[in-house]
């Protein structure tokens, strides 16, 4: 009986002993350590409506989301919908500093956004995983400032490795989904794996999920931040062709139902000409993937190179086709070409827009109605400051795969907005 009683008394003080801090120290716990100084807080001033504002000014807000530093000097990479309008943005990184920023490129569409954190060096950058090389069921860590509470951690499993999910009519997007908490002010924090390396770009894309949250994949997430770095914007593939959205009407009832869209020019010489498509043949599927939009073809090149390969599945007189080309870039050059073409005109940079001195009866431009004198301001709300932003604009807009421009011009006290076909 004492023999009993003393193994019962050991056993409870056994259970009874706190865990050593090398016993609590687990892989997540190490994991959170190696990966919180690289997340950052972003705070941003926005413009807000107000009955006052005719009497005291603008009236400001504010708002807070999440971002990742990727580069020593000050890069950080976070959502586009954190710091879209933002009319300022301060950053405070996890050893209490705040850093001024500026964003350096954004693309809506895609909801990324580069920032620069103005006068920062030698900041802790997150090391960065294979998202292509995830595992299904795999730990996931959440890093971010949901709600604005300050820095937050939540755990789970990556539940799928390739989600699309619509974020809006007509355009999917394929994210990682874990049932790791994801929510506002999350959003451009870190998804990170057991080892601590960031695997995803946290998004609140659901406002009414429970238990599912997103990431944008890294793999994507880096190739768009480096594009954006390098030239502004996202170098895709570009197919050689512009396209049209059917209305979803016209595809009802049909196989068809989830979308498509209409191939309304082909681009002689290019990657579409010479796999053989034509105007009015409908692309319903990439590589596989159903096509639902303009913006959705867009954004799953997005991710991809020029030069990649692509198959691409087309309905033509009721028969299915399927095409295999070869992507390719748009060069400075294709688009000075295009201007030329497009424009057909002798042009002047003013200090706002380019003026057209001389047009070509045959020219685009003159088709579409421009006399000499008229001066067009911006293409597709973007200012004008030269011919050089004008040839920027028309391979813009190619690349995205687009079949028209539209231009601001003044002409006299007048001003109005014309499309210009490609």
């Amino acid at each position: 009986m004492t023999r009993v009683l003393g193994a019962l008394v050991l056993s409870v003080a056994l259970l009874g002993t706190p865990a050593t801090a090398a016993e609590r120290r687990t892989p997540v716990v190490e994991a959170v350590e190696r990966a919180t100084p690289s997340v950052v807080t972003i705070e941003t001033e926005v413009a807000q409506a107000s009955p006052f504002s005719m009497f005291y000014g603008p009236q400001r807000g504010s708002s807070a989301g999440s971002g990742v530093i990727i580069d020593s000097d000050g890069v950080v990479l976070t959502n586009a919908h954190v710091v879209e309008g933002a009319l300022s943005i301060a950053v405070h990184t996890q050893d209490g500093r705040t850093w001024p920023a500026v964003v350096l490129a954004m693309e809506s569409e895609l909801d990324l956004a580069v920032l620069r954190l103005q006068g920062a060096s030698g900041l802790p950058e997150i090391e960065m995983a294979d998202s292509d090389a995830l595992l299904l069921g795999e730990p996931a860590i959440a890093i971010g400032n949901p709600y604005g509470l300050g820095l937050t951690v939540s755990t789970g499993i990556v539940s799928s490795v390739r989600r699309d999910v619509e974020i809006r009519s007509g355009l999917y997007q394929s994210y990682i989904q874990t049932d790791a908490a994801i929510n506002p002010g999350n959003s451009g924090g870190a998804l990170v794996n057991i080892d601590g390396a960031l695997i995803g770009i946290n998004t609140a894309i659901r406002a009414d999920a429970e238990g599912i949250g997103f990431a944008i994949p890294v793999n994507r997430a880096r190739k768009i931040a480096e594009d954006m770095l390098a030239y502004g914007d996202v170098r895709a593939p570009w197919l050689g062709m512009a396209v049209s959205d059917i209305h979803p009407r016209r595809l009802a009832g049909t196989p068809l139902a989830k979308g498509a869209v209409l191939v309304s020019r082909v681009w002689s010489g290019g990657p579409a000409a010479r796999a053989g498509l034509a105007p009015g043949d409908v692309l319903f599927r990439i590589d596989g993937r159903p096509v639902a939009s303009r913006a959705d073809l867009n954004a799953y090149l997005a991710a991809r190179r020029p030069g990649a390969e692509v198959t691409l599945g087309i309905l033509r007189d009721d028969r299915v086709l399927e095409l295999r080309l070869t992507s390719t870039d748009l060069s400075a050059e294709s688009s000075r070409a295009a201007v030329r073409d497009i424009l057909g005109v002798a042009a002047t940079p003013l200090r706002a827009g380019v003026r057209i001195d001389r047009l070509d009866p045959n020219g685009t431009f003159a088709r579409a109605g421009l006399r000499p004198g008229d001066v067009v301001l911006a293409a597709d709300g973007q200012a004008l400051s030269g011919q050089g932003a004008l040839e920027e604009a028309v391979r813009r807009a190619r690349a995205r795969h687009r079949g028209s421009l539209l231009l601001t011009v003044q002409r006299g006290q007048q001003r109005g907005m014309l499309e210009v076909g490609l």
